[in-house]
């Protein structure tokens, strides 16, 4: 019955779709188009909350598109500035990484949270930003946002992989084994 609950309140809320980059997910209740957020390079599309919680200002989700496939080679805190932390984002069975920067905007004190998701078609990254009183908030908005996120991933999952791996190993078992069968057959007809 939980289940069913939350399919219902998923299917209730609002969708963000692009076919072209093969996504679809469910927007944060209460999240409308900000149609303003996409006059930044490369953003898809953006949406910030109608009615902000915050005092300090509303908070702003966007999808920007990076243009290729992303590759499973890790990020490192040391090559990063020393404002922004690596964090871990949950999507399917990937773990992400991201970015978790404070800032300042508009003399306010800021967060922004980033990760880039590896779709198949080419890769995007979300951002969360809003005030930073505001930021437990938004690590759970991203990871509620992720966790609806549809989209088939250039990635293959640990058991994709061992899949793959169980079945080129069975073809060089197979291979082998053919080779020894040619091998005891010649030399059983070298001995007859």
């Amino acid at each position: 019955m939980t289940h069913f609950l939350s399919v219902l309140v998923l299917l209730s809320q609002a969708q963000a779709t692009n076919a072209e980059l093969g996504y679809r997910f469910a927007l944060p209740s209460g999240f409308a188009a900000f149609p303003e957020g996409r006059s930044q390079k490369d953003m898809v599309d953006c949406w910030s909350e109608a009615t902000p919680v915050s005092a300090h200002g509303a908070m702003i989700l966007c999808v920007q598109r990076m243009h290729g496939v992303l590759p499973r080679e890790a990020m490192r805190q040391e090559d990063l500035p020393a404002t922004t932390q690596l964090v871990s984002f949950k999507w399917r069975a990937f773990d992400l990484q991201g970015l978790r920067s404070l800032v300042s905007q508009g003399g306010e004190p800021a967060f922004v949270l980033v990760t880039q998701v590896p779709l198949r078609r080419e890769a995007v990254q979300l951002f969360l930003s809003g005030p930073a009183d505001q930021e437990t908030r938004g690590q759970t908005l991203m990871s509620e946002t992720l966790a609806s996120l549809e989209g088939e991933s250039n990635w293959l999952s640990a058991s994709e992989r061992a899949g793959r791996l169980g079945t080129a190993a069975g073809w060089w078992i197979g291979i082998a084994v053919g080779l020894i069968a040619v091998l005891v057959w010649r030399k059983r007809r070298r001995a007859a």
